[in-house]
């Protein structure tokens, strides 16, 4: 009998491919900010110069990485990476570089779009040679993308010439950057074509609804334009949206909520009465629910005609300035009454309750008449009148607040209104 030798198998491992020099200078980067995380618990310890000397020279290293960045994202618009992946630039850029914000990726993107032009170079240049932020230039391209049809050559370029400057310069703020490009489009475009540029741009106005966690609450996201935008801004900005405290305190309501606030007095009152006193109610509601439940015997909530449950507290506060019709049911559920709609203040009532109370009469509130609805101190609900010893005027805020707390108030011989708990 033979006996074959068989050699032992040997792993033949592939060589690792060579780094490149970027790969090697990405890797020292690497090295150097692991050294610099591990001494962050030294941080408590540095000088009060030697902190500020490292944050500015954070601030040169993130410029150094985005101004390389937009080097490597020309370089794959050249190359048409995205396309071979089958995506478009914004679509690729966003999912290779998840800590650039959306919009941080559409202005990269329009830096390496349009700066492609020829006459674009120098502002791409300004870019990557770090004089010029990637947000600022994508607001200087976008303005020239609008002015570019209606511009010969040499005026294009002089344009350039002008803005470029004024761009980089880190004394002008984004939003004076912002008036002086906005300016250079109303002068290059045509009445004919700013009424085509504000037609095209109200054509995307719109709201979009969609639902949230169990679907309690409802996101409304607003596409608005210019004119919209403004009107917007406006009211999120007025004293409405201001902090107000009362004699309970410090207002405790959110930015956010106070603007959503502001935003839903606005629309109450626009509803209510586009001029003068209100003389229509602020809303129509049809809402059906037991009878026990709407005059406070039985525990339960209300069903609104679009769908919305609401409580019987919220129906009673709507009592006082929205039309209700209550669609009271019996132990069967069937219909026994379609209600009238409820009482409201008339628009003479409106005119005395601004002169009486002069402001919301919660204490220490001082929001104008003007925003504020009359509220029924013996609540309509349960039986109240709609008189003006009856009436006071409440914000939006603190008409909530009374209804939640249940609290009561009376009309003096003087006309003023004392609130006080039941």
């Amino acid at each position: 009998m033979s006996l074959a030798l068989v050699e032992p198998a040997v792993e033949v491992q592939a060589p690792e491919p060579r780094a490149s020099a970027l790969d090697d200078a990405l890797h020292q980067m690497r090295t150097g900010a692991n050294a610099a995380l591990a001494g962050r618990a030294q941080l408590v310890r540095e000088s009060d110069a030697d902190l500020s000397r490292a944050i500015e020279r954070m601030h040169t290293l993130r410029s150094d990485l985005d101004r390389l960045t937009i080097d490597a994202v020309v370089e794959t618009a050249r190359r048409g990476l995205h396309e071979e992946a089958g995506l478009s630039l914004h679509d690729w850029v966003a999912g290779r570089c998840p800590w650039l914000s959306r919009a941080e990726v559409g202005d990269l993107v329009v830096v390496v779009t349009d700066g492609a032009r020829p006459a674009h170079q120098p502002i791409v240049d300004a870019v990557v040679d770090g004089t010029l932020a990637p947000r600022r230039a994508a607001r200087l391209l976008r303005c020239l993308r609008q002015v570019r049809p209606v511009t010969d050559g040499d005026t294009y370029d002089e344009h350039i010439t002008l803005l470029l400057p004024v761009a980089a310069d880190v004394g002008y703020t984004d939003g004076e950057l912002k008036r002086v490009t906005d300016h250079l489009v109303e002068v290059a475009l045509t009445d004919a074509e700013q009424e085509e540029k504000t037609r095209a741009q109200r054509e995307l106005r719109g709201v979009h609804e969609s639902s949230l966690a169990d679907g309690s609450l409802t996101r409304f996201v607003v596409t608005a334009d210019a004119e919209g935008a403004a009107t917007i801004r406006a009211v999120l900005a007025s004293p409405l949206a201001a902090p107000a405290p009362d004699e309970d305190g410090p207002d405790p309501r959110s930015a956010t909520q106070r603007r959503y606030d502001a935003l839903m007095t606005v629309i109450g009152r626009g509803v209510s009465s586009p001029e003068g006193a209100p003389t229509t109610s602020k809303a129509r509601l049809v809402v059906t629910m037991s009878y026990d439940t709407l005059t406070e015997q039985l525990a339960g909530v209300g069903s609104a005609e679009t769908g919305e449950m609401l409580s019987p507290a919220t129906v009673r506060r709507l009592a006082c300035s929205a039309e209700i019709i209550p669609a009271v049911l019996g132990t069967e559920g069937e219909i026994l009454d379609l209600g009238r709609a409820a009482r409201l203040a008339s628009p003479a009532q409106h005119l005395l309750l601004w002169r009486r109370d002069r402001h919301c009469t919660y204490p220490g509130c001082s929001v104008p008449p003007q925003w504020c609805d009359a509220h029924h101190l013996e609540w309509f609900s349960r039986g109240g009148r709609t008189d003006l010893t009856n009436l006071a005027l409440l914000c939006g805020r603190h008409h909530t607040l009374v209804h939640q707390r249940d609290l009561v108030a009376t009309v003096g011989p003087d006309g003023a209104v004392h609130w006080r708990r039941s």
